[in-house]
């Protein structure tokens, strides 16, 4: 099994070509990848241009590959695609 990290990084990869997205963390359109207490979080901002089929495309992508995912759809702002991969293996050691 890979480690989180090299899942975290897949992912945000994914998420960079199917987004449009950069990586580039001074950009406020970024994929960005953040430890949380418990895991690896990957979110990036959907474009408004993207069609439904494209985001199902994504979303069943995350369904097969990370251990948590969503799409937060607010009302005042740009919609996100995260995900979470544990930082820890069914082991209990961290990455």
């Amino acid at each position: 099994m890979s480690s989180p990290t090299t899942r975290a990084t897949a992912i945000a990869s994914m998420l960079t070509t199917a987004l449009g997205a950069p990586q580039d963390k001074n950009d406020t359109h970024a994929v960005r990848i953040e430890p949380t207490e418990s895991a690896l979080r990957i979110s990036a901002p959907v474009p408004a241009t993207l069609s439904a089929a494209a985001t199902r495309d994504v979303l069943d992508f995350l369904l097969s590959v990370a251990d948590r995912f969503g799409h937060d759809v607010p009302h005042d702002g740009p919609s996100v695609i995260w995900a979470e991969i544990e930082a820890t293996d069914p082991g209990g050691a961290t990455p």
